[in-house]
């Protein structure tokens, strides 16, 4: 899978912040202000949208069983 379609499966907030981050070009500091959040709040939301990102490229899904 592409990781663009990837992006897209992310929750809203999430996805959100990836691209104003990583394809818009802004920093924390400016997303928090346009999104009226705190700056630390911004920087988790981008962390846990990449660990997401992170298991679903190496394919640890939740739902899947392991033998």
């Amino acid at each position: 899978m592409e990781v663009v379609s990837l992006i897209l499966m992310l929750p809203r907030k999430y996805r959100i912040v990836i691209h104003l981050y990583y394809y818009e070009g802004y920093k924390t500091a400016e997303i928090a202000e346009l999104l009226n959040i705190k700056e630390s709040t911004i920087r988790t939301q981008l962390k846990r949208a990449k660990e997401l990102l992170k298991m679903k490229i190496t394919g640890g899904f939740d739902d899947d069983d392991e033998k």
